[in-house]
């Protein structure tokens, strides 16, 4: 941890040595970008933390255990293995820091560091429980869809709204032939059980039903409407952690046989289990299009120098997509499905598919990110939604939190768009008040629309 610090505290002298960018190849309209500041955004997937004591870790923003994963350095040891731009050498941070916090420039490196965590934490203290809002309110966000696995009071609507995860509902059987198949993993599935027996302590139930019917009837379809009563706006899939997104089709007969066979014991081989969870992954999709819940899938890009990348292509997807009985589901491919992206448009030609490109607006470029925009906005700009994915890099760096990331990701965000607009507007394709307009779809009038959101 020292090695990274110091790494971050040799870039930061980096920063004040060159604290100005070179100038793009096509600077965006500025009266473009003057409106799109003044747009307030709805982040459509994000991360949040509670505010909790001092000394205390919010640990319920994911439904798995991210930080085991591995990620932490390259060989050396020198650096965590993240993309180019969000290094310990990134020029990005020090403009981050004074948006937020205010810390002043032209102070020595190991200061500047030492000032973004005494300002973060004389801040946090001030805001008390309104931290949160404060943190959206510095970045003109007016709503965050929050993926968490419980919200309390420091992050409520309207202002929060939630997104819980429903894999644990995927997985009820025995995880030992998928612990052995990806120890790696372990961490993830001992989460997945946590978060299971949680559900059926909510239900008071101590033990699973004997039959599937049952499973479906008293666990499933409760829990899901017991999140719908707390405020969940979307339900959450992050399946591509742990498995392809190939889901078929099985029948109920087929799903029944797997999990009466095997809920009291015994290890279901890959196939049966794979069954079960293509069943249940469907008939989850199914109740949230029942009950108004957005389904958000977890694609493309992921945690973990192993993550399956090929495996959460978003076209996997599409016979799900497809399903006459899903056509009620409005289902979400998170991140863009990025590297996936193209692939990610085709799908927006179906009635029931958003996109959102949460994720790639920190890991990559401005200039990457717009021609990514481009692409989907010819397709539908009503379809896609802005997103950042802050979230907590690392508990032990403080000034690297997912307030940062969501402050990174908003300013790329805009940028952005506005770079993908301006040049739709240089080739005739659209007017400077048709540009705004598909900036106001894009931020925030889609998501009102799509959730239903009240907005001032």
């Amino acid at each position: 941890m020292k090695k990274i610090l110091a790494a971050f505290a040799f870039s930061i002298l980096l920063c004040f040595a060159f604290p100005h960018l070179p100038a793009a190849q096509t600077a965006p309209d500025p009266a473009l970008v003057a409106a799109i500041a003044e747009i307030k955004a709805i982040d459509n997937h994000a991360h949040p933390l509670r505010t909790l004591r001092e000394g205390q870790r919010d640990t319920e923003w994911g439904s798995l255990s991210y930080h085991t994963i591995e990620t932490a350095a390259d060989p050396g040891g020198q650096m965590p293995l993240v993309p180019f731009r969000l290094r310990p050498g990134s020029r990005e941070y020090l403009p981050v820091w004074q948006e937020l916090y205010g810390v002043p420039s032209g102070l020595p490196a190991k200061e500047t560091v030492r000032q973004v965590v005494l300002s973060k934490q004389r801040i946090m203290r001030e805001q008390a429980g309104n931290y949160p809002v404060w943190v959206l309110d510095k970045l003109g966000i007016e709503t965050m869809l929050a993926n968490r696995v419980v919200m309390d009071g420091s992050l409520s609507a309207p202002r929060f709204r939630w997104v819980p995860y429903v894999d644990a509902l995927m997985f009820p059987l025995s995880h030992d032939g998928m612990k052995k198949a990806r120890p790696d993993l372990l961490p993830s599935y001992h989460a997945l059980e946590r978060l299971l027996k949680a559900h059926l302590a909510d239900l008071g139930l101590v033990r699973l039903p004997p039959h599937l019917e049952g499973y479906l009837a008293a666990v499933v379809t409760p829990t899901m409407e017991r999140q719908k009563r707390g405020g969940a706006v979307a339900v959450k899939f992050l399946t591509a952690y742990l498995r392809t997104l190939d889901v078929e089709n099985p029948s109920p007969e087929e799903a029944k046989r797997v999990y009466d066979r095997y809920v009291r014991g015994g290890k279901p081989g890959a196939g049966d289990y794979k069954t079960l969870q293509d069943y249940l992954f469907r008939y989850i999709a199914r109740e949230a299009g029942r009950l108004d819940l957005a389904v958000h899938v977890h694609t493309g890009f992921g945690i973990g120098l192993y993550f399956d990348v090929g495996g959460s292509n978003p076209l996997l997807l599409e016979p799900v997509f497809n399903d006459p009985t899903l056509r009620k589901t409005n289902f979400f491919i998170t991140h863009g499905g990025w590297p996936f992206a193209k692939q990610s448009a085709s799908m927006l030609f179906k009635p029931n598919v958003y996109t959102d490109f949460s994720g790639i607006a920190f890991l990559n470029y401005p200039r990457e990110v717009s021609s990514v925009l481009r692409s989907w906005i010819e397709v539908s700009p009503d379809k896609v939604l802005f997103g950042t994915d802050g979230f907590e890099l690392d508990p032990h760096m403080p000034f690297l939190n997912w307030e940062e990331f969501t402050c990174i990701g908003t300013r790329s965000a805009r940028r952005a768009l506005a770079l993908a607009l301006t040049e739709m507007m240089h080739d005739g394709e659209i007017s400077h008040e048709e540009a705004v307009g598909v900036a106001r779809k894009v931020l925030r009038e889609n998501a009102v629309k799509l959730y239903k959101l009240e907005t001032p």
